[in-house]
């Protein structure tokens, strides 16, 4: 389209948004993996992880800073992400174990027919798996786990934690952007939204629909999608 143009591998400040002279501006920045715990089962960040340890992210490894010994991987994700982190750790010859709350390994892929042949992979690859334990704990040589029946704890030795549990939004650039207008030291959009991971952490069927919807709905009149029940 020769209306559209694009910039790759381009950071944007808040003043080079404003350079832009847009009247309508999306941003759609994304999300990072959380590295403290935080998720489904830990409702708050723990704070039995020790400062000096190697504790990574899904965003970590797919950047190619990787383990170099025994690791642990904590699934409170449950889907698709904890499995293909193991497989990429246990591609490096290192010990893996998986750790997940739930009663079974990506248990969330049950819904997309994939858990069956998650499981196999990482079983036939040598990767151990700890279902229906809970992250507890770890001090950089060895992590606490505890059964989230009876609350019997156990260690694994561990030169690194990997941490599969939650994602928060990257919306700083919007969150700037916002201050800015709001503080009146700059024209204001006729629209600023955050959309897809940036608004809300979702599966990547989300966030495309989250484009989708923006470009359909783009200066158009507000829908009111709201459901009532009577």
């Amino acid at each position: 389209m020769p209306n559209v143009e694009v910039f790759q591998e381009s950071d944007l400040s808040v003043d080079d948004v404003f350079l832009f002279e847009s009247d309508h501006v999306v941003i759609a920045t994304g999300a990072v993996w959380r590295a403290d715990g935080f998720g489904r089962n830990n409702p708050q960040p723990l704070t039995t992880l020790s400062p000096g340890a190697r504790i990574l992210t899904p965003d970590d490894v797919m950047a190619g800073h990787l383990p170099d010994g025994p690791t642990v991987i904590f699934d409170d994700d449950s889907f698709y992400m904890g499995g293909v982190i193991a497989e990429r750790i246990c591609c490096e010859k290192l010990p893996v174990t998986v750790v997940t709350p739930e009663h079974m390994v990506s248990d969330w892929c049950y819904y997309t027919s994939e858990q069956y042949q998650v499981e196999k992979r990482l079983l036939e690859l040598g990767i151990e798996i700890k279902t229906t334990h809970n992250l507890l704990a770890y001090d950089g040589q060895k992590v606490t786990i505890g059964c989230i029946h009876t609350g019997r704890q156990e260690t694994i030795q561990a030169d690194a934690l990997i941490m599969v549990t939650a994602r928060q939004p990257r919306d700083a650039l919007y969150q700037d952007l916002r201050r800015r207008e709001e503080g009146g030291t700059q024209t204001s959009f006729r629209s600023l939204q955050r959309i897809g991971d940036c608004d809300a952490p979702a599966i990547i069927a989300a966030s495309v629909y989250a484009g989708h919807r923006y470009a359909r709905e783009f200066d158009s009149e507000p829908v009111d999608l709201s459901v009532k029940f009577e």
